[in-house]
């Protein structure tokens, strides 16, 4: 059984979900230390008058220390900003109409960060008909507090013997210990400069939130892309 294992993000990109298909289990590692100024509360998408990145904030109130599961928002009206920002760029979009709704339905549905994270990756991963299985790193009982063990405990309570991990992963990771433990390490290799899709405005920008994609082409072209852009590699 192949695992991937990653830190919540808020819409992440097309690159997040990769490792997800690209695996059987995937864990959602939400109480780890919160990273300000990242991607956990944040998105790009794309400015459509400007051609330029434009990032999607969902403002948090949190401490170094805090955990990710216990970030909350730090202020309840940031949902119909972002609503209003994203229909704003995206509502000449082909597949605007067909996904709006329902991807933005979740934004208000809690006042913790992680809460409106799940719901919404959730709900991408319905629409682009994702076939394996989640798990929330709380249903685990893993209180190892080294990252690199904590990674290998994970993928032995779960049975894997092969792990996915992005290129970051190559600055922490022992694989000696992953060797020793018996599960096979392979790594994310991208080329994100290869990967161009039909998208609004003159010129491609790339590495962006999936919904940017999801609206441009659809789910299937979405998910095709997923699934084909990048190789894993072992």
């Amino acid at each position: 059984m192949i695992v991937s294992i990653h830190q919540p993000h808020f819409l992440p990109w097309l690159g997040y979900f990769n490792k997800v298909f690209n695996s059987d289990t995937f864990v959602w590692l939400h109480n780890v230390q919160f990273r300000k100024n990242y991607f956990q509360n944040r998105a790009k998408i794309k400015n459509s008058d400007t051609d330029q990145e434009l990032w999607l904030t969902v403002p948090v109130k949190a401490s170094l220390s805090d955990n990710i599961d216990l970030v909350k928002i730090a202020d309840a009206r940031w949902a119909n900003k972002v609503i209003k920002t994203i229909e704003q760029n995206y509502r000449k979009a082909p597949y605007f109409k067909q996904f709006f709704s329902v991807l933005t339905e979740h934004f208000a549905a809690s006042e913790y960060l992680d809460q409106i994270n799940y719901k919404t990756f959730m709900v991408l991963l319905q629409e682009l008909k994702y076939e394996g299985k989640v798990m929330r790193m709380d249903e685990l009982n893993i209180d190892t507090l080294d990252p690199n063990q904590r990674l290998i405990e994970i993928c032995k309570k779960l049975g894997s013997n092969h792990y996915i991990a992005g290129k970051g992963g190559k600055n922490y990771l022992n694989t000696e210990q992953w060797a020793h433990a018996g599960i096979t390490v392979s790594w994310q290799n991208f080329n994100t400069e290869a990967l161009q899709y039909s998208q609004l405005g003159k010129s491609f920008v790339p590495s962006l939130s999936v919904i940017d994609c999801l609206f441009n082409n659809g789910a299937d072209k979405t998910r095709d892309l997923i699934m084909n852009a990048w190789q894993v590699e072992k």
